[in-house]
């Protein structure tokens, strides 16, 4: 029985093969019109071949050329398909009930033109035609029945596919080396893509839904697919996408997971060269996704109607493992090292990371939410605030050994709430170090946009404090605020004024070292590396190297942009303020910024026998832009009034500041050159370096100067600033065995000189001196024995030593009292020599 009913297959398949043979070799015409009206009737477009030809052995087959399927009519541009051959066999099943189905189609060498108009109509949707309904008429004789025509496996072989998107306005073009899809009839088809976006290769292959889609059907849609992208080899990128689509016409109903590997976001350029993609390296995980509203209130005709952002925020996740190897810096601060995991909806979502400047690296460990919280905030645009909790700590002991801070609260779209809690064994400001710190705070945002801060206390062993902060969107645009110190420390904090990096001591003769700062106002902004010297504290000198560069490049210009547009109102204040062993009280001063105009005032404060005093005022609101600077007085570190005096980096101490300066300028240069007005310089205490003192008193003296600090009694200068020429008439310093007066100019632009000097060299009771010319500039100056009016050098011996100190001091404070300078000591000069000297200890 069973070989007789084979037999009766095989003899119906051969009877049925050889009449769709006859047929064809008799009326080979008439298949091609039928398969022109089978695609016209299935598509809806219009086909055309320019030779078409059939065979039966050794099964029935055909092939055409310069085949061209016609777009969607009404739409302007290329046809949808052109292709050199087409050739397929023709399976014999199938005609038993009266369908072509043609099994490896083979389309060759030819493109495929992808458009939607600006009206969102697209050459890839076609339009079947409805069944015409049977004549009424009689009509001898002809069957009417149809052919229908099916694809049941097919291949592409150099295809070339261009997309031309109006709508969205998306273009590009992809050569198909090869594809392969089989199973086209089946509910699962098979499909295998080699190609190639500009001389990158890729390949797709994998299982999808019915291809029925294209024909105006809307069935569920099955995908399981496998992507890669770049040539073999252990760093190909790779993406497995297992999933379905119930409502595949809208991309509505989706659910899936995406399993992949790359090893930078940036390579999915090649393929979507305007998607601006950051730069993240080794991106790879899971993540499970789903439609989150799949019936949307307002109904959509079509998916052209659907944008990427619409789609993106359907989009929901119920599980999560991803990590990024490192992303882009931001602000100069670099993220490495990211994980993102949740295991279920109701799961935690948690993300961790390595945070990492120049002279931090923190490790961050995150919750946010839960998964579904999470989805909620990102789907309603953050109006739903998501909870957070985020703890921070030290990753790598740089400049903020043993930080810890945990932040919590809530964020979100219309307001945001955070509370800080934090502590650190040490933490680098600039060249000075803070340790034990504590931070605690809070930080609101509201519906504006505007940031403030509350309740914000610090704590360390060098200051502490409050912060009270209100900045308004957009950000920096106007703050208000107020820190008040509890108590300031700045001898502890003597690495914030820090001066350039010291030279090795020079050999006699040696040329000082400049002062490294180029102007007054550049001395305003200007960072430099640290010094060490026998003042700086264990902490500053162990400040990461990393943190000694000048500010980044992104705070100055918000610095900038700031002053020149923002509003602000700072006040500053400290109700113990200590520098160089002496106690300060209600210090206080005020900042305001308002478009280009900064003021700084109401600087006074009590403590040494000084009621200080000062304002300044920077407007750029004027045509050259005005400075203007009033000491009355002003007690500053040393090292920052030399660099406002462009000097070189001679002494270490309280300085005291007296006069009023203003310049008018745009540049550095014009700021010099129109500087004006008088400043008096004055030091009680404190040190000099005798090395770099050295050139600027001549050969005698400097032989017998010691090669490091002397010990400084007094010290003063007055200057008169006009036409980019300091006046100095007082020149004047005690410190130790070596006393001098004065007198010279001074050039702000060149640092050249013209001073003339009377070093006096005290030993025994008694002492030497001679006249110095002192030429050259800041950077090289040149002393010479200088000669008298009648053209004579001469050495003075003997004589006694008054005490100068008073006069110097009275000439550079301008009459404002002051701190006297202490009693000269009792024991001879000899001995002071002798110490100065290093002979005596």
């Amino acid at each position: 029985m069973r070989r007789l009913t084979a037999a009766l297959i095989v003899i119906l398949l051969l009877g049925a093969g050889l009449a769709v043979s006859a047929h064809i070799l008799i009326d080979r015409s008439n298949l091609k019109e039928e398969v022109i009206t089978a695609v016209k009737r299935q598509t809806g477009r219009d086909l055309t071949m320019a030779r078409f030809s059939v065979g039966i052995l050794p099964w029935p087959y055909f092939s055409a050329r310069n085949v061209v399927l016609h777009g969607r009519y009404g739409m302007q541009g290329e046809p949808t398909l052109r292709a050199r051959d087409i050739r397929a066999s023709i399976a014999l099943m199938p005609l038993l009930w009266r369908e072509i189905r043609l099994e490896n189609l083979t389309i060759g060498h030819g493109s495929v033109f992808l458009h939607r108009d600006d009206e969102g109509i697209a050459s890839w949707e076609f339009d079947p035609q409805p069944s015409m309904p049977a004549s009424s008429s009689r009509s001898p004789a002809r069957p009417t029945a149809h052919w229908a025509l099916k694809v049941g496996s097919a291949k592409l072989d150099a295809m070339q596919f261009d997309l031309y998107d109006t709508y969205a306005h998306r273009s590009g073009t992809v050569m198909i080396d090869h594809a392969e899809f089989d199973g086209l009839s089946a509910a699962a088809p098979y499909l295998d893509i080699h190609g190639r976006r500009g001389n990158t290769p890729f390949r797709v292959n994998g299982h999808v839904g019915p291809l029925t889609l294209f024909q105006g059907q809307n069935p569920p849609w099955a995908i399981s697919l496998g992507a890669t992208l770049g040539n073999d080899g252990k760093q190909q990128d790779w993406m497995n996408i297992d999933g379905q689509i119930t409502d595949t016409r809208h991309l509505r109903g989706f659910s899936g997971v995406v399993r992949g590997e790359m090893a930078s976001l940036a390579d999915l350029d090649v393929l979507f060269p305007n998607a601006n993609l950051p730069a993240l390296e080794g991106v790879g995980g899971e993540i499970g996704i789903y439609d989150a509203d799949p019936r949307s209130a307002e109904p959509v005709r079509s998916l052209q109607e659907e944008s990427l952002q619409h789609i993106l925020t359907r989009l929901g996740v119920n599980h999560l493992h991803l990590h990024v190897n490192d992303a882009p810096a931001w602000h100069g601060m670099t993220l490495d090292a990211i994980h993102a995991d949740a295991d279920t909806l109701s799961s935690a979502l948690t993300l961790s990371a390595t945070m990492q400047s120049s002279s931090i690296a923190l490790s961050m460990q995150g919750q946010f939410g839960t998964l579904a919280q999470a989805g909620t905030a990102w789907q309603s645009g953050f109006v739903t605030p998501l909870p957070v909790s985020v703890d921070l700590r030290d990753a790598a002991r740089l400049s903020g050994a043993g930080l810890t801070a945990h932040l919590a609260g809530e964020i979100g779209a219309k307001s945001s709430s955070l509370s800080l809690e934090g502590q650190a064994q040490t933490v680098s400001v600039l060249q000075a170090a803070l340790h034990d710190v504590t931070l605690k705070g809070h930080v609101e945002r509201d519906a504006s946009g505007t940031v403030q801060i509350s309740g914000m206390t610090f704590a360390s062993h060098e200051a502490a404090g409050s912060v009270e902060a209100k900045a308004a969107a957009p950000l920096l645009s106007s703050v208000d605020g107020r820190l008040h110190f509890d108590r300031l420390d700045l001898d502890a904090l003597s690495g914030l004024w820090r001066g350039p990096v010291s030279a090795p001591k020079a050999e006699a003769g040696a040329a000082a070292p400049t002062a490294g700062v180029a102007s007054p106002i550049a001395a305003l902004t200007h960072t430099s590396a640290p010094q060490t010297d026998k003042n700086s504290s264990a902490a500053s000198s162990s400040v990461d190297r990393k943190s000694e560069v000048t500010q980044p490049s992104y705070l100055l210009n918000d610095l900038h942009r700031f002053v020149r547009n923002g509003h602000g109102a700072i006040d500053l204040s400290a109700d113990t303020l200590r520098f160089n062993g002496a106690d300060y009280t209600q210090v206080s001063g005020h900042i305001g910024v308002d478009a280009g105009k900064v003021t700084i005032e109401s600087i006074k404060g009590e403590g040494n026998g000084l009621t200080l005093a000062g304002h300044g005022l920077y407007d750029s609101t004027l045509d050259p832009a005005l400075v203007k600077v009033t000491f009355s007085p002003l007690l500053v570190p040393a090292t920052l009034a030399q660099n406002l005096l462009s000097i070189p980096d001679l002494f270490r101490g309280p300085v005291m500041l007296v006069g009023q300066i203003e310049a008018r300028g745009d540049t550095r240069a014009a700021l010099r050159e129109s500087l004006a007005g008088t400043l008096g310089l004055s030091m009680v205490g404190g040190s000099i370096d005798a090395t770099r003192l050295g050139p600027y008193l001549g050969d005698a003296a400097r032989a017998v100067v010691s090669h490091r600090d002397l010990n400084v009694r007094c010290l003063g200068l007055h200057a008169r600033f006009a036409d980019g020429q300091a006046d100095l008439d007082t020149i004047g310093m005690e410190a130790g065995a070596l006393s001098l007066s004065g007198h010279g100019r001074y050039g702000l632009a060149q640092g050249a000189l013209d001073l003339h000097l009377l070093p006096r060299i005290g030993f025994g009771g008694t002492g030497a001196s001679t006249p110095v010319l002192v030429t050259g500039t800041v950077d090289s100056p040149q002393a010479h024995q200088e000669a008298s009016a009648g053209g004579r050098f001469e050495v003075t011996i003997g004589g006694s030593a008054p005490d100068t100190c008073p006069d110097i001091l009275a000439a550079s404070r301008e009459g404002i009292p002051g701190e006297a300078a202490a009693a000269p000591k009792k024991h001879s000069q000899a001995s002071e020599l002798l110490h100065g000297l290093g002979i005596l200890h």
